[in-house]
């Protein structure tokens, strides 16, 4: 029996910022609200004065133009390393090219928790949850172990990936609705780890974090009701492949042992798959809250506050924030002036934190909110508050 040992040693470190340009009113409880938004009335009286100004309406197609009236964020993130010294425990056996493995893995319990809580039904790319940035540092760290125990027998590069390969063939298959209750629940690689099995898409999952930090070129392999890995190969490697952009992904089953790069099983063959590269993309989730701050003889004055996290994997890059008030009366496209464009700070994985704007709003209006966030690398979002009249 051949015994694997790895050592892991993480510290976890959380930082936070904030930028204050204006100080803003706190307003009082809410009265109005839906899921992303909140607005306060308290203390306003509309006196039905029907005034407004043409000169603060702008058709929002052409509009540059954009006051930094604003607060920007308070961002508060996980940094990859954990502090706590609680471990789970769980003991692997498998075998490879005749030889016995054992493999002794002590799992940090804040890893694991923080997996547990995020949004598990939220990535219709399952890519995503082999490419989360927090268990870098412990699968590199299995990693190496793999590649340890690999150089001492002599293993090639091509044994080295069915090393690994093996390891995860010989976790238990239990289904979703089994284990969690759930039609559909894709784990993170460490509730794998944890749960010593899963199911189909579990265990590619884990394979493809796996490899993807070993070095390769990994793809997911969507078949109908099933999932697999891909790994990019040359015309050394024979078998069942995915053509996709000009390279050969060479199949790869995860769910039971025995199985080799290039081999398929038979119900499988000629079926349609959805090849999912192993892309970060950060998932943007926003909601906001409105709360009234005074009146004039012109205007009604609201402090808009955003509430903006990172669920998806990697940091998103380059956001900014877009917030503005629709003038609904004038007709569509629209909006009373001043709007504000906020450049905001990366938001890495996991991460959240809070943007502010002041809107001014013409009385007796009828008009509704809109924020939109945006940047590099992650779909935009866009939320909007019910119509109102001021």
């Amino acid at each position: 029996m051949k015994k694997l040992f790895v050592v892991l040693f993480c510290i976890f470190i959380c930082f936070s910022g904030c930028i204050d340009i204006y100080d803003f009113y706190d307003g009082a409880d809410d009265n109005y609200s839906d899921d992303n938004f909140t607005i306060d009335y308290d203390n306003y009286d509309n006196n039905n004065e029907q005034i407004s100004n043409d000169d603060d309406k702008i058709d929002i197609t052409n509009n540059k133009d954009a006051i930094n009236n604003y607060n920007i964020i308070h961002n508060t993130s996980n940094n990859n390393e954990y502090s706590k010294t609680d471990y789970y425990t769980r003991s692997y056996n498998w075998k490879y090219k005749g030889d016995s493995w054992s493999w002794d893995l002590s799992i940090p319990v804040e890893l694991h928790e923080y997996y547990k809580n995020k949004p598990h039904n939220r990535e219709e790319n399952y890519a995503q949850y082999a490419l989360s940035d927090y268990d870098r540092p412990y699968l590199d760290s299995m990693v190496e172990g793999f590649k340890e125990a690999s150089s001492k027998n002599g293993y090639s590069d091509y044994d080295t990936v069915m090393f690994i390969v093996s390891f995860v063939q010989s976790l238990k298959y239990t289904s979703d609705s089994t284990t969690t209750g759930y039609d559909e629940y894709p784990r993170y690689p460490v509730e794998t780890l944890i749960d010593e099995g899963g199911d189909c898409e579990d265990t590619a999952i884990l394979t493809a974090a796996l490899l993807s930090e070993l070095g390769y070129d990994i793809v997911l392999v969507e078949l109908p009701q099933h999932m697999a890995v891909g790994i990019a190969g040359g015309d050394d490697i024979t078998g069942t492949y995915y053509l996709y952009n000009n390279k050969k992904y060479y199949y790869l089953e995860t769910t039971n042992t025995g199985w080799d790069i290039g081999t398929i099983p038979e119900e499988y063959k000629n079926k349609n798959a959805i090849i999912r590269p192993m892309i970060q993309i950060p998932n943007m989730e926003i909601s906001f809250k409105g709360d009234y701050i005074d009146y004039d003889r012109y205007y009604v004055y609201y402090n808009i506050s955003c509430n903006i996290k990172n669920i998806g994997s990697g940091t998103a890059k380059n956001p900014k924030l877009y917030i503005c008030a629709l003038a609904l009366d004038e007709g569509e496209g629209y909006i009373w002036k001043p709007d504000y464009t906020i450049d905001l700070k990366n938001y890495p994985e996991g991460s959240s934190g809070e943007a502010y704007a002041v809107l001014r709003i013409p009385r007796g209006k009828t008009t509704q909110i809109k924020c939109v966030l945006y940047g590099d690398n992650f779909k935009s979002v866009e939320v909007y508050s019910e119509v109102f009249n001021t």
